[in-house]
């Protein structure tokens, strides 16, 4: 138990907290106080997780406060995603939580306005926390895959795919800013699906041709939404446009071959099948791991990813 000195007008320092706005299990990124005399007390620190008798303990206290300057981290955002991360990093199921749950934010508020405005700094802050947890837990990927959303959300795939790429950038040594700029195009990826109609998207018996080629447009549509937000990294624009390329040209839009099709696009196309063969579709259940991996490697019609 920490006591913090007293302060003069010492009230400007420190805010009430509701202990209703946590739960059971949380872990709190924040310090709680308690006001004794002039002074106020730490009694929960930072990343302090809440059992039910702690909880119950809280209830109790008449008052209980934070400093004023941790207020906004009593809501979990981009912004204060790092603390959450943080104090989270050795929960598997509630750090994978914590992204689908900040990832659903920026991609709520992206598919709402008309405008196709992205969040970048939003991008950027999931970016980093991924490249954090993956740095820091070098079986990542094989811990957090039992809690993926197994859906065709664009939303969750976009994330799962960003966690694969990520992963396997990481296995190729790449460093934090190439990193960075593989996860921007990883998450963003399919934005331009946003462009095309929900009907085919979601239609559960073959498309047509024409459909088809609807569906192929969500490449170009993406680099145009890209540029729409003033995103002009060569890396992260070439990497949406050709994620769809393969090595013998069958790929589409500009049927690149193999020398043409670029590092980052490689990578997430790889990222990008396994995570749809992975997920329900509406024509079809979804495989396990390892019966995807064996279709990608010995399937000839997936030689050339």
């Amino acid at each position: 138990m920490k006591v913090i000195k007293t302060k003069l007008n010492y009230a400007k320092f420190y805010a009430t907290f509701d202990i209703s706005s946590v739960k059971v299990e949380d872990t709190i990124p924040f310090d709680i106080f308690i006001k004794r005399d002039k002074d106020y007390i730490i009694i929960i620190e930072a990343g302090t997780f809440i059992s039910e008798k702690l909880y119950a303990k809280l209830k109790k206290q008449e008052n209980l406060y934070i400093d004023k300057k941790d207020e906004e981290k009593q809501i979990l955002s981009c912004e204060t995603l790092k603390y959450y991360i943080r104090y989270n990093r050795d929960d598997i199921k509630k750090r994978v939580q914590l992204l689908y749950e900040v990832n659903d934010q920026l991609f709520d508020i992206y598919f709402s306005n008309k405008d196709n405005k992205i969040n970048l700094d939003c991008v950027e802050l999931i970016i980093k926390s991924v490249i954090y947890l993956i740095k820091y837990d070098k079986k990542f990927i094989k811990n957090s895959i039992p809690h993926f959303k197994y859906d065709h959300k664009i939303q969750n795939h976009s994330l799962q795919v960003t966690l694969y790429a990520i992963s396997l950038g990481n296995a190729l040594n790449l460093n934090e800013a190439r990193l960075l700029q593989l996860g921007i195009a990883a998450l963003l990826h399919d934005i331009g699906y946003k462009k095309v109609d929900d009907s085919i998207l979601n239609k559960n018996t073959p498309l047509s041709s024409e459909e088809n080629k609807q569906i192929q447009k969500h490449t170009q549509y993406g680099v145009d939404i890209l540029k729409q937000n003033h995103i002009n990294d060569s890396y992260v624009i070439d990497a949406v446009m050709h994620h769809h390329e393969r090595y013998d040209g069958s790929g589409y839009p500009e049927k690149l071959t193999k020398d043409d099709i670029s590092e980052f696009a490689s990578i997430i196309s790889i990222c990008d099948v396994f995570d749809a063969l992975t997920n329900n579709r509406p024509h079809r259940k979804e495989y396990s791991s390892f019966d995807a991996l064996k279709m990608m490697m010995q399937d000839p019609s997936m030689a050339n990813q």
